[in-house]
């Protein structure tokens, strides 16, 4: 099940290598239970909290964990700084709906819809913290066993990125042989769409894992920085107009919410006429070459738009000797033999291989 977008910002805040987290470890450890609510000021919700001891020291995790102690909630600032009251009652209005068949389960979920606050509980008998925050709820995975789950998950991933990766390798060359079809392009930037959206939807639990999950987050970074690039240069490459910078940012957000394998509607993000499928098969394209020159020499961007506008698309580019592209602004002698090398290379690497 997604994970609300409000809730990234608490599970980060109990994530593994926080001090908060350590506190609700040891807590867990102790087999104690624990109601702990965040609230910056508790006159706003002094009709819902009854009786406790009003404490206002700093927060440590030694000291949530002696406090854990005693039966009623806690209640933290939302910044976790300071510990601000301890054994508080909630009442709130019993009439909200909730699940939850424990006491303070369902306190804790009618305290986050009622007050839109952050409340978290332990329980102490599963040894189990659940989020709860405005009308949202979590909860939090077995670390281990949250660790193994992504790790299946990235791996498929993994998978998936190594075949868009054939799929690229094939496009490639028939940019050379000036054999592109639409359908091809369309079909690179579904699958592309499948990555980013399976990456966005295991983001959260990647958050959750805190400190844990480094090497997962280096792999996942991996592979999302090749296919967000891999997408911007698709659209730059083969929009059937040029697009600005903002207006591809707002085309690779609509293309995430394009249902898998819609090719008509990924074409017609890109500017092409509404079309059958079977006829994206028959329509010709020619790249532009940003994907080529950004993958074979180090050019500033505005000097890449030079080298697009000059020549057009990736065939003139192609059949350009050094004269030709000196003419452009911003490519000097060593640009110029640079480029002419990189596509002799990539050309005899990708048709007569």
């Amino acid at each position: 099940m997604p994970i609300s977008p409000e809730l990234i910002p608490k599970i980060k805040m109990v994530a593994p290598g926080t001090v908060l987290r350590r506190a609700l470890d040891d807590i867990i450890m102790a087999e104690f239970g624990a109601l702990i609510v965040f609230l910056d000021d508790i006159r706003e919700q002094e009709n819902i909290l009854q009786g406790g001891f009003y404490i206002g020291t700093g927060f440590s995790p030694e000291k949530l964990y002696e406090l854990a102690k005693m039966d009623g909630a806690i209640i933290l600032d939302e910044n976790v700084n300071r510990i601000l009251a301890a054994n508080v009652q909630l009442a709130p209005d019993p009439t909200l709906p909730t699940n939850e068949t424990g006491m303070r389960h369902r306190a804790a979920e009618r305290m986050a819809r009622q007050a839109q606050k952050f409340v978290l509980t332990i329980s102490r008998r599963r040894k189990v913290i659940t989020l709860y925050y405005k009308s949202h709820k979590h909860q939090l995975s077995e670390i281990n066993a949250l660790i193994a789950r992504i790790s299946h998950t990235i791996g498929t991933v993994e998978r998936y990125k190594n075949n868009l990766d054939k799929k690229c390798l094939r496009i490639e060359r028939d940019e050379f042989l000036d054999q592109v079809q639409l359908i091809q392009v369309t079909d690179l930037l579904n699958d592309c769409i499948g990555i980013m959206n399976l990456l966005e939807e295991i983001d959260p639990y990647v958050i959750e894992t805190g400190g844990e999950g480094r090497l997962l987050v280096l792999r996942l970074d991996s592979v999302r920085e090749d296919v967000d690039t891999l997408v911007q240069m698709l659209v730059k490459d083969y929009g059937l107009s040029s697009f600005s910078e903002d207006e591809i940012v707002q085309i690779i957000e609509k293309l995430k919410s394009i249902k898998p394998a819609d090719h008509e509607k990924i074409a017609v993000l890109l500017g092409w006429p509404p079309t059958a499928e079977t006829t994206l098969h028959d329509i010709a394209v020619r790249p532009r070459g940003y994907r080529l020159l950004k993958q074979m020499a180090k050019i500033p961007p505005g000097t890449v738009d030079n080298v697009v506008e000059r020549f057009k698309d990736l065939v003139h580019l192609s059949m350009a000797d050094e004269a030709n592209l000196l003419e452009v602004e911003g490519i000097g002698e060593k640009r110029a033999r640079s480029i002419i090398d990189g596509i002799q290379h990539m050309r005899n690497r990708l048709v007569y291989r």
